[in-house]
């Protein structure tokens, strides 16, 4: 009846239905997971009147609501870094995680979306925390000033010029640092420091 994606992995296919109502999906090394989507796979619709709440367990942690699905809504990508606890062992061996979904009626569902809403810009899912009041000049200026500083540490003896040709593997290995600050300083605080 379901069906969950973590971003960068296969289809999750290790669902489990404790009973009636609740199924689980255990997700291996979670510390890692930064996306997740959930699904309906299309074969069964909820029944009418009813949805799914979808609820995630950092190990050794409680619930907390994500959001919701029903047959108008029938998948959902939701943001986990937000929600990542202090302390997390990343890049660790760790127990999985566990992604709850509880089918319940849909005024129960309306309660849980409306607290979700409640949160406000920052609601999981939503994408807030990364667009909330961000000046899209700015974040372009500094992220091409770190792509500048970048290109010019290979400077050396050599003066670099508008006309220096640049091999395409170093923008690549540019790239590839520039999203790897962003994963371990869990949002682009770094380009703020380089000023």
């Amino acid at each position: 009846m379901f069906g969950a994606i973590v971003a960068g992995r296969l289809i999750q296919t290790n669902l489990q239905q404790i009973d009636e109502t609740h199924f689980i999906f255990p997700l291996e090394q979670p510390y890692e997971i930064n996306h997740l989507t959930v699904f309906l796979l299309g074969t069964v619709p909820f029944p009418e009147g009813y949805g799914a709440s979808v609820h995630f367990a950092w190990p050794g942690k409680e619930y907390i609501p994500l959001g919701v699905l029903t047959n108008a809504k029938p998948s959902a990508i939701y943001r986990l870094r937000p929600h990542l606890p202090p302390n997390a062992p990343l890049n660790q061996p760790s127990p999985p995680a566990q992604l709850g979904i509880e089918i319940a009626p849909l005024a129960q569902l309306e309660s849980i979306a409306a607290q979700l809403a409640g949160q406000g810009d920052n609601a999981p899912g939503k994408g807030g925390e990364l667009v909330k009041k961000v000046e899209v000049g700015k974040v372009a200026e500094k992220i091409v000033k770190n792509l500048f500083n970048y290109l010019h540490s290979f400077g050396g003896e050599i003066k670099l010029t508008p006309e220096t040709p640049v091999p395409l593997s170093v923008f690549q290995q540019w790239y590839t640092n520039f999203t790897r600050k962003i994963e371990n300083d869990r949002g682009a605080a770094f380009l703020d420091r380089e000023d």
